[in-house]
């Protein structure tokens, strides 16, 4: 009784809210709430399951010649670097894939639709950027943290976290400045916003508008501004909603000169990154805008986002939390102990170290000779202070992950106690194992590791890489670098990412010789 009690609530709230919504929309001589366009829905309702989606993708951006000519300039744009220019959307599907060119062509198509709705240009296209950044930020933490979440829902999801937002400033813009005018005044947003929109939030008439453009409950709940934190690691969404938060929090933090050091000590758990990785993560999503359309271009030059970064990376050096006034400075940091250079080879790049490990698996080899060329094209092509390949072993009592080969400053037995039990998923090894999910682990991370390796792990800022056959994990190569060394870049990344493919791929020949 009580439950159905609860659950009549809910809906008669739910009701309410969308009836007030009506309301107001009617107030402004709309007859219904705005309508998404159809090459948004088309491309939002695209999945990368079926077998034709490259061919739908590639028909439904030619729909629209505009939409074409701005991909394939993006597309041909400094940030990607293909090397030759790209004439055709089937190509750039071929080239860059099929989640980034209908994530990329989406953000497009829908934020032109919102700018020409709009009335008041700068103040829309502010938002749109924010929102642009932090969707590539979800998508690109989805990859280098090793979450277990489709990196094409966490860009939507952070991509539509702020939609009431921008619904309110495009169609209600006189409501929207008296918002932003009782906030500029110290009230909180909740409450100018109930106060304006007669007991709404931005929220709210995100969640309301988002349904009735049927989009999917994942982006829904991730429009909460305050998410609880996720169950487990298989709580997807959750983990969207926390990631969809923290990214348009961030960015929030760096254009509003807010207080960064906060905001990631509170998801230290979740998505572990210090300030300078944050700062790093800023600028790449920045390079990867600034082609995105004239709109896209206009709104970054209006939040003046290189000089809010270059005050960051400033008081980083500096020592200080960045950009905070309110905030008691901390005492400058000791200069940390000067580290040894890395042992990157002078004469060989890291491609030329892909090319010869690829031609090895084009003829006879053997496999042990094919584990230390790649430990070493790790170890001088991208640069740690240690590589070490881990087999799975598996025993009557227990199954482990052990040491095999390593490079490095490791000592004499460093490599025969590399040794880490899978039965538990207490530590984060058995977790990426057992997930086949590469992570990414910030130094001296608490609870990540367990006693018997804490010697070597200490701090080490620590890449594992899951070896996996049919999703299964049959092996780990394992990097590190001393902690103050600088963060892996994109392009390094997806470096490693290559070489443990190609370690996938010679166990999977191996396997067929036999």
């Amino acid at each position: 009784m009580s439950q159905n009690t609860t659950d009549n609530s809910t809906s008669n709230s739910s009701d309410s809210h969308s009836g007030k919504l009506g309301e107001i929309f009617a107030k402004i001589n709309m007859s219904e709430l705005p309508a998404m366009s159809s090459h948004v829905q088309e491309l939002i309702s695209l999945t990368h399951s079926r077998r034709s989606a490259a061919y739908e993708l590639s028909k439904v951006i030619l729909k629209d010649y505009s939409l074409t000519n701005k991909v394939l300039q993006v597309v041909n744009s400094a940030f990607y670097s293909l090397g030759r220019p790209v004439s055709s959307i089937s190509r750039a599907v071929t080239i860059l894939g099929f989640d980034a060119v209908r994530d990329l062509a989406m953000a497009i198509a829908l934020f032109e639709d919102f700018v020409k709705a709009g009335v008041e240009k700068e103040g829309i296209t502010k938002i749109l950027a924010r929102s642009f950044l932090s969707a590539l930020q979800a998508r690109e933490l989805v990859d280098s943290k090793g979450l277990n979440l489709p990196p094409e829902e966490a860009f939507i999801c952070a991509l539509l976290h702020n939609l009431g937002r921008i619904i309110v400033c495009i169609y209600l813009p006189d409501k929207y400045s008296e918002i932003e005018r009782q906030i500029a005044g110290g009230v909180p947003e909740d409450k100018a916003c109930r106060v304006v929109l007669e007991d709404l939030t931005f929220m709210l008439i995100g969640e309301e508008v988002a349904k009735f453009w049927n989009l999917s409950e994942k982006v829904v709940a991730c429009m909460d501004t305050r998410p609880g934190k996720p169950k487990n690691r298989d709580d997807a969404i959750g983990y969207l909603q926390s990631l969809s938060d923290f990214t348009n929090r961030l960015v929030d933090s760096i254009c509003d000169e807010g207080d960064v050091a906060a905001l990631l000590d509170n998801y230290q758990q979740l998505i572990p990154m210090d300030q300078a990785e944050a700062v790093q993560l800023m600028t790449m999503s920045i390079d990867a805008s600034e082609d995105i359309s004239d709109s896209m271009r206009y709104g970054l030059s209006k939040l003046k986002i290189r000089s809010k970064v270059q005050k960051a990376e400033l008081s980083l050096k500096e020592g200080d939390d960045p950009v905070t006034e309110s905030r008691p400075k901390k005492k400058k940091k000791e200069p940390p102990e000067e580290l040894d250079e890395l042992p990157v080879s002078k004469d060989k790049t890291v491609n030329d170290f892909i090319r010869e490990i690829a031609e090895t698996l084009t003829g006879d080899f053997q496999i042990n000779d094919f584990y230390i060329n790649l430990l070493e094209a790790l170890y001088r092509g991208v640069g740690f202070d240690r590589v070490i390949l881990g087999i799975v072993k598996i025993q009557p009592s227990q199954k482990t992950v052990v040491g095999r080969f390593g490079l490095g400053d490791i000592d004499p037995v460093g490599v025969n106690n590399f040794e880490h039990p899978l039965a538990s998923m207490q530590y984060l090894i058995a977790q990426a194992m057992a997930g086949c999910q590469d992570m990414s682990i910030l130094p001296n991370t608490a609870g990540a590791f367990p006693e018997n390796m804490k010697y070597l792990v200490r701090d080490r800022a620590i890449e594992l890489l899951p070896i996996c056959l049919d999703k299964k994990a049959i092996g780990l190569i394992y990097l590190d670098r001393k902690k103050g060394r600088p963060p892996l870049d994109p392009n390094e990344r997806k470096a490693i990412s290559l070489f443990r493919d190609l370690a996938v791929m010679a166990i999977q020949k191996l396997y067929n010789r036999r």
